[in-house]
């Protein structure tokens, strides 16, 4: 039998869990529609980080498919999810740029059914070599506006835009901004499942 004071304890803890999931939830509730509109409106950058993966750490981009750090299923769904809201929900895409790391490269193919690779957008921990020319080229590409009434998406690593945005992304989370031609502004972060 269960202490009259457990069941108290037990009850406390899902009050509090529930309310706090309560409390969170509307962050994206109000998050949403905003970014919504604003990218049905094109001339956005959407920064994504690639989806989860089926493990963590630093590999090489000579290392052959198979010893590469990979989308996880859950990478897999991820994408999808992705790829499907941007079609229902008829924002436009212009290009759509990735690391070419299978994990990058995957989830842009998934989702926008196209990539084009670019080595300017390997990860800044994966290599030394031309480090200040990718950070160059990443902050020219989300400074300058897509020309065509689209939004410009890039699959990358956490490394690149924690370095040119200040901004950390979890796996398969996106960051929005806004190209002003001389820089950019942070609009939000939101989950795939936002």
């Amino acid at each position: 039998m269960i202490e009259k004071s457990k069941i108290s304890n037990m009850t406390r803890r899902r009050v509090l869990v529930g309310g706090l999931s309560l409390f969170a939830m509307p962050i994206y509730l109000r998050a949403a529609p905003q970014a919504l509109d604003a990218l049905q409106g094109g001339g956005h950058v959407i920064y994504f980080r690639h989806g989860a993966t089926t493990w963590s750490g630093i590999d090489n981009i000579d290392w052959p498919r198979a010893r590469q750090r990979l989308l996880s299923n859950e990478g897999i769904a991820q994408s999808r999810r992705i790829g499907t809201a941007f079609t229902r929900h008829a924002i436009p895409v212009g290009d759509v740029l990735a690391s070419p790391f299978a994990r990058c490269r995957d989830m842009a193919e998934i989702a926008f059914g196209r990539v084009e690779e670019r080595m300017e957008l390997l990860g800044l921990l994966s290599d030394e070599d031309g480090r200040e020319a990718r950070v160059a080229y990443l902050r020219d590409r989300m400074s300058t506006p897509p020309d065509d009434g689209t939004n410009r998406i890039i699959v990358a690593h956490r490394s690149n835009i924690a370095t040119v945005a200040n901004v950390q992304l979890a796996e398969g989370e996106a960051v929005i901004v806004r190209p002003t031609g001389s820089g950019f502004d942070v609009l939000e972060t939101l989950m795939p499942e936002a």
